[in-house]
């Protein structure tokens, strides 16, 4: 895993401006299939995986790429244990030369517009949403319209109010999926 974990950063730091540190996502505990090919088969296993990753992330990044904290969870309750477990990667003041540049929404981050805005203002209450230090939230999978339209006022009102030069982006996994 060690020498994985190097291979990737490496590659990520030759060809990417931002990437996501490799998390487990908590998805892989629902199925049978999920928990045998991964061995996590708790949504505590699966953030543990997580935060050995970022550690070693943490410890090893030269900074060519800017780093995405990744949020998972399969409800609220998950997303914010989640949330509150791996926030402190993403401090300037806990780690100045080696904080998270941002964040990525997977699992109900995602995908609940209540949680998208309560996560939003528990970065910006905490601190994890600072101009020169987290300018850049993508979130995972999002392919409905709707959602688009909702994002764009998220950043919109974000850019107003708090952080002028943010940006959140989103992809849409319905195409890649459907292969």
């Amino acid at each position: 895993a060690e020498k994985k974990r190097m291979e990737v950063i490496k590659w990520m730091d030759k060809y990417m401006d931002y990437g996501m540190v490799l998390d487990v996502p908590t998805s892989v505990t629902r199925h049978e299939k999920g928990r045998k090919e991964s061995g996590i088969t708790t949504h505590q296993e699966a953030l543990l995986a997580t935060k050995i990753n970022n550690d070693h992330w943490m410890s090893n990044r030269t900074g060519e790429c800017k780093l995405l904290n990744v949020l998972q969870g399969l409800n609220h309750t998950d997303a914010d244990t989640w949330y509150e477990e791996v926030k402190d990667y993403c401090d300037p003041k806990k780690y100045p030369d080696t904080h998270f540049n941002g964040w990525a929404f997977g699992g109900q981050n995602m995908c609940s517009p209540s949680l998208i805005l309560r996560r939003f203002a528990a970065l910006i209450r905490d601190g994890m949403l600072e101009p020169w230090h987290h300018d850049l939230v993508h979130v995972l999978g999002t392919s409905k319209v709707e959602m688009a339209l909702f994002l764009t006022d998220v950043k919109r009102a974000i850019r107003k109010y708090h952080h002028p030069t943010f940006d959140l982006t989103f992809d849409c996994a319905s195409p890649f999926l459907a292969t």
